[in-house]
């Protein structure tokens, strides 16, 4: 508590602007307690502040609730600051829900708006991605060569390409299975190319999950999740209490065997190198 008041007394000195930028960094380094704190006060002196209608949605715990404040951050002050960041914020909110044509309409400011942003690489993949799985394949296309000309340094090419020879393996290993014919490949084959169109390991009734890593940061689980969603893998976000520290834990699925998870993770690991824990959800 003592550490506490110290940084919230340090803070009361600095100019409005730079104290809600140094809140917004304590949230997105996992230090929530301070903004916590101040957010009821600086909404009463600048309730439309830009900077601080991004603090609250980072601070709001309700995925619905912190989308709108993104979205009406962006309606309001589209050229502030965390504009881009709000954007980002809303288009993977929908996209992890699975409504990718509302992700496409949203990711598709990221380049008309935001074309010098942090976030284009990322926007541009799942703006594409979102357009193929959701059945607009020849509009995908027609934005891969428009995104050519205008992000050069970007591998537009190689990204559409990928995204494309994933979704056709998918759709052809769905037309075989409705016309009951034995795929060319093994079952292990479809599901480690399957994407986020029809790859689902979620069965809520399963005992045992995966997790990717465990982060005091939210930004790099919500990084680390968004690229398993692109890979094909149904992630989510836990919170952790552990040592007094909160943490951000990212699963996949739950299975009904710890067998089944590994063959799961053995996919993951093939996929993006990226290792996993077989875990018992309580």
């Amino acid at each position: 508590m003592r550490i506490i008041f110290i940084i919230t007394f340090s803070l009361s000195f600095l100019p409005a602007q730079d104290h809600l930028d140094a809140l917004i960094q304590d949230v997105l380094h996992g230090s929530r307690d301070s903004a916590a704190i101040y957010l009821p006060t600086m909404e009463q002196r600048y309730p439309n502040n830009p900077s601080l209608m991004y603090l609250k949605g980072l601070l709001e715990i309700n995925g619905e609730e912190a989308k709108t404040i993104f979205a009406k951050l962006y309606n309001t002050h589209p050229t502030s600051e965390y504009g881009d960041d709000a954007v980002m914020k809303v288009s993977e909110y929908y996209y992890a829900a699975g409504l990718y044509v509302q992700a496409a309409i949203w990711l598709k400011k990221m380049p008309i708006y935001y074309s010098r942003s942090e976030h284009i690489e990322r926007a541009v993949k799942l703006f594409l991605n979102s357009l193929i799985v959701s059945g607009h394949k020849d509009t995908a296309i027609f934005y891969s060569r428009v995104f050519k000309r205008q992000f050069p340094h970007l591998d537009v090419d190689g990204k559409i390409n990928n995204l494309l020879l994933d979704f056709e393996k998918a759709d052809q290993a769905k037309e075989d299975a409705s016309k009951n014919l034995k795929p060319e490949v093994t079952t292990t084959e479809i599901m480690d190319e399957t994407p986020i169109a029809t790859f689902n390991t979620d069965n809520s009734h399963g005992i045992y999950s995966l997790q990717t890593g465990a982060y005091s940061v939210r930004e790099n689980a919500e990084s680390q999740k968004i690229n398993l969603i692109i890979a094909g893998f149904s992630a989510r976000i836990n919170e952790l209490y552990k040592s007094q520290r909160r943490l951000y834990a990212v699963r996949i699925g739950h299975f009904n065997s710890k067998e089944d998870a590994q063959k799961v993770g053995a996919q993951i690991k093939a996929k993006l190198d990226i290792n996993t824990i077989v875990i018992r959800n309580n």
